[in-house]
Order: C-alpha cells, then structure tokens, then sequence
C-alpha cells in the first residue's frame, strides 16, 4: 500500500452499506461496477461503504471501496452520480489512474447528473459532451474491444 492510499475501515469505522435497503444505491454501484468490468478490470468490483459521523452536524461519508478495502475520498448523501463520483476518486487516488477517459479526445471524464437527472459521464474537452450514462461505458469502446467484452460476458454465463 503506497503513502497516499488508505485503509480507512479499520481506522474510522467504515461499514459496507445495506444495499437491499438502499436499492438506489445498489443500482447506482451496478453501474459503476459494469464500467469498471468494461474498461478497467484489475481494479475488481467495488463496494459502497459508510463512515458514521459522530457529530450530528455532519452527515455521514460514503466510500467507494476496491475489493481489499482500499478507498479514497468521500461523498455526503450519495446519489447515482455521487456513487461514480466515489469511484472515480478511489481509482485515482489509490490505482494512480485517470478513469474513465474519453477516447475521443483522450482525457479523463467526469460524473455528473445529466438533464434528465441520471448519472452521465460528462467530457469537458472541446465544447464539452455527454459521453455516456454511467453503466453503458463499455458502448463507447471500440468495435474489437466491445466484441471481446461480449464474448468474455457470454463465456461468463454458461
């Protein structure tokens, strides 16, 4: 574990969140964790933890959190694209990577909740745009990428 990642479970008391009672969140983690399945797979599937606030004026904070518990950053009151948000910042600041990118103009996108109010992962590069609804990442990757994902998610159910 470098200096700059965190373990902060056992340090603050972070605990996983009761998905089948937030199912909000859950689909929220869903998403996220299919664009993580499609473009960046070491990194596993995350888990959505909470650090309880011990002072009433502070809402508690939610974390994304890789597979051996490493997370990075927080959110207060997650919605879908707060939960994007969470695991977009685990990625950079424990992976060291810049997740997602836009492949058009090879930068790092960002969550936001779109017009309609789901979570879209926004390119500010150029004149800025929707790249994709969080979730459908792997819609944007190119042809040969996006037929070995399938073939890999078609071996996967048999």
């Amino acid at each position: 574990m470098s200096d700059f990642s965190y373990r902060q479970d056992s340090v603050y008391g972070a605990y996983p969140v009761d998905l089948d009672a937030r199912p909000e969140l859950a689909a929220a983690l869903g998403a996220v964790n299919r664009d993580l399945a499609a473009t960046l797979t070491e990194a596993g599937p995350m888990r959505l933890m909470c650090t309880p606030s011990d002072d009433e004026d502070i809402p508690d904070q939610y974390h994304a959190a890789l597979p051996d518990d490493r997370w990075h950053d927080s959110v207060q009151d997650p919605d879908a694209a707060g939960v994007a948000e969470a695991a977009q910042e685990t990625v950079l600041g424990v992976l060291w990577q810049v997740w997602p990118v836009c492949l058009e103009h090879r930068t790092g996108v960002h969550a936001d909740a779109g017009a309609d109010g789901r979570a879209v992962w926004w390119c500010r590069a150029g004149e800025g745009h929707v790249l994709c609804e969080v979730g459908e990442l792997a819609q944007t990757l190119p042809g040969k990428q996006r037929r070995a994902l399938r073939r890999k998610e078609r071996r996967r159910e048999r």
